[in-house]
């Protein structure tokens, strides 16, 4: 299992980092596959897309390199706040720049649906918010983040996204309650390491 952990959020204070650093190090330690892009880092700054001919993109140094993450991946695992209903700007960049045609998907003459490109692969979202989970997947949000997401983009890839985690009241959450949930996203990983041996023991068999 090759695990690519992308983080759009800039402050290293914020929980988010360490939703990052405990399933960073909990992956590492069952599967030891793991890349990690905070696109907050200069490394990986990526500029504002732009183009007059969706086939001639401009340059942008980055974007084979983050492609290259990409392909590799079995799994791509996002973690971010919700910033006015919605993923940050730059990550929605990371997407709109990097998953691009004709390596993402392919246009098909007469069809109203793409070709996808990255069939086979899976993700996982976990998002915070300062609000009640129930509004803003009801109210503010009925057709955003997990379902905006899984149906308007991975799924034009063919990713499916196998886990949505949004994280609701997160200032007011007290140091106990934090370790609580970071202890269910070790323990889950756990579950999936249990799972993920047990679909490869059973296909030795098979095969």
């Amino acid at each position: 299992m090759k695990k690519l952990i992308i983080i759009a959020q800039p402050s290293s204070k914020w929980f988010t980092h360490q939703i990052l650093k405990a399933y960073r190090k909990t992956s590492e330690f069952y599967w030891d596959k793991v890349q990690v892009i905070d696109l907050y880092k200069k490394k990986n700054y990526q500029p504002y897309l732009e183009f007059e001919d969706m086939r001639v993109l401009w340059e942008d140094p980055n974007r084979e390199k983050m492609q290259k993450k990409i392909k590799w991946a079995d799994e791509i695992v996002f973690i971010f706040p919700i910033w006015w209903g919605n993923m940050p700007a730059i990550l929605k960049n990371f997407i709109d720049t990097n998953f691009s045609a004709w390596f993402a998907f392919r246009f098909q003459k007469g069809k109203a649906i793409p070709k996808k490109l990255l069939k086979w692969k899976t993700a996982k979202i976990f998002t915070t918010c300062d609000w009640y989970s129930i509004i803003y997947n009801n109210v503010f949000c009925p057709m955003y983040l997990e379902q905006y997401i899984s149906m308007y983009i991975l799924w034009v890839f063919w990713i499916k996204v196998e886990d949505y985690t949004l994280i609701s009241h997160i200032r007011k959450k007290t140091d106990k309650e934090k370790e609580e949930i970071l202890d269910k996203i070790k323990l889950d990983l756990k579950a999936e390491h249990i799972k993920w041996w047990f679909n490869r023991l059973i296909h030795k068999i098979i095969d």
